[in-house]
């Protein structure tokens, strides 16, 4: 029975798809998510699926790390279905939105529940790749946000299949738990550190995230910052155990990577003009604690467990409270600053500075007492991310006040869906038993306080201040040094040209000659022929 509800979480999604060209399906999506529910709570610890007729082998298990993070994904796939059955019907009433929606959907929970690293590979393509229609909307911006994040996508995939072909020739199993006992070369450590760091947004890595994050639905960006975020510290993990040799002194390159993402976050987020813009580069700084967190347990291994037992536990917490956050801010777009929706995003915003009696609070008490050891740098870091936080959020709750909508929703309560979210994200995994009061909690929420009244000083004193800060603009930037390289230089020009019209408006481009089926036919013999490779016996 254990079995089959694991096997269940995966394949209903995927068994659901062909459903969704029917009428009358708006509801699938949320009732595929249900026995992924029931397997995170239901199912015991350490339950196994071998699956060894698949493929090279496929392995699935719920160990520690699964059993925390497949029941809180599963929760907010399902309510963010929920909340879209009733708040964006038309895109749900599309086959093709939920088609691609339930891809993404069973590729998530099989990455939470790979034990091997070609099932890890095949759930990491499907989710990374569906979610690209899934950005897709009306107007050019939107298109070109998409593009972005598929082209980062596919960069990202291709580094993690080398790096997964690496680490296999290295240690002769795909299998997770054989991984410890191998020495991991260093280039395949660099392709898989790309291939994650692009799905936690590393510096340099980043330029995808604030550009999807304001122009997508608000239902995509919800699992793309929570749930699907949260797979990049989840191959981290999987791919790169502690125990394993040769990765001891890339434990200090994370740490200033990690360092730099939260520094390069918080400022980036505190001159954001959109709501939207801010929780994304919140989110980029959240991801830097992360990596320096995951640096740190690398750089002392005999240190690492209760470092990434930390680590899952906040990844489960932000994966809710940024998910019920960016909900909000699609109720807060429907019906503008309505109490009931301002309230729900000042507790969210509460929970995720850590402020007092707050699941937030725990998890910075988890992370403070993982990093108690030799981990001075780390502790520091944690105290800079806490103020940056707070200042994050009195950003974003300050810009909440102060723009104006247009509400196209009257009725004075917010989705049921989101308010059954709230309470699960405020505190966290935890109950309020078990939520103390912590003195150290009072500074975030002390600079939040002073970030709220200083920020409406500062505009009244000068009320240009903010008005140049926009998501997207370091590409904004590189896209204008290329058009004035492509004036300069007379023979590339034309090629870039394409480039960009390609990039940005395909539609433009003239009609191509012939037919694809001599590259259609190349691309299937070279399938098959990869497909062949892969079940002959080894």
């Amino acid at each position: 029975m254990n079995e089959l509800l694991i096997l269940a979480a995966i394949a209903t999604p995927l068994l659901s798809m062909p459903l969704v060209f029917f009428a009358g399906r708006r509801w699938l999506p949320a009732i595929a998510t249900v026995p992924a529910l029931l397997a995170g709570l239901l199912v015991p610890e350490g339950v196994v699926v071998s699956l060894p007729w698949l493929l090279l082998g496929a392995y699935l298990q719920l160990d520690g790390i699964a059993v925390l993070l497949l029941p809180a994904t599963a929760f907010v796939w399902l309510f963010v279905a929920a909340w879209a059955a009733t708040r964006e019907a038309d895109r749900l009433d599309d086959p093709a939105f939920r088609l691609f929606f339930l891809a993404a959907m069973s590729g998530n929970f099989l990455v939470i529940l790979a034990a091997d690293m070609v099932s890890f590979y095949i759930g990491f393509a499907m989710m990374g790749l569906a979610a690209y229609p899934l950005l897709l909307r009306p107007g050019q911006q939107a298109r070109f946000s998409a593009r972005i994040y598929l082209a980062f996508t596919l960069v990202g995939e291709l580094a993690l299949f080398a790096g997964m072909v690496g680490l296999y020739a290295a240690s002769g199993s795909l299998l997770f738990s054989d991984l410890g006992a191998t020495p991991v070369p260093g280039i395949t450590l660099a392709l898989l550190l790309i291939g994650f760091g692009i799905k936690v947004a590393l510096p340099g890595l980043h330029f995808w995230l604030p550009l999807a994050y304001g122009t997508a639905p608000i239902i995509t960006v919800a699992v793309l910052s929570g749930p699907m975020m949260k797979a990049g510290l989840l191959g981290w993990l999987r791919f790169l155990p502690a125990e394993a040799d040769g990765l001891m002194e890339w434990g200090p390159v994370l740490m200033l990577l990690g360092a730099a993402g939260l520094v390069l976050g918080v400022w980036l987020g505190l001159v954001q003009r959109e709501p939207r813009a801010v929780l994304a580069y919140s989110s980029i700084a959240k991801m830097g604690l992360i990596t320096a967190l995951f640096g740190g347990a690398l750089k002392s291994p005999a240190e690492a467990a209760p470092v990434a037992a930390a680590l899952v536990l906040f990844a489960m917490h932000h994966l809710l409270v940024k998910s019920a956050l960016f909900l909000g801010v699609g109720e807060w777009e429907k019906r503008g600053r309505a109490r009931w929706v301002m309230a729900g995003l000042g507790l969210l915003a509460l929970t995720m500075i850590g402020a007092p009696l707050t699941g937030g609070a725990l998890v910075k008490q988890g992370l403070g007492t993982a990093i108690a050891g030799d981990f001075g740098v780390l502790s520091a870091l944690l105290t800079l991310s806490a103020i940056g936080t707070a200042l994050l959020m009195a950003r974003f709750m300050w810009l909440l006040t102060r723009k104006v909508v247009r509400p196209t929703l009257t009725d004075s309560i917010p989705a049921a869906a989101w308010l059954v979210l709230l309470p699960v994200a405020f505190l966290g995994p935890f109950t309020p038993f078990v939520i103390t009061l912590e003195v150290a909690g009072m500074l975030p929420l002390g600079v939040f306080l002073l970030g709220l009244a200083g920020m409406s000083w500062l505009n009244a004193r000068w009320p240009g201040l903010w008005a140049r800060g926009r998501s997207g603009d370091a590409l904004t930037a590189l896209n204008r040094v290329l058009q004035h390289a492509r004036r300069r230089l007379p023979t590339p020009q034309i090629q870039y040209g394409r480039l960009q019209v390609a990039l940005i408006r395909p539609e433009t481009l003239p009609a191509p000659q012939g037919t694809l089926a001599g590259p259609g036919l190349l691309w299937l013999a070279l399938f098959l022929g990869l497909l062949a490779a892969t079940l002959l016996p080894h």
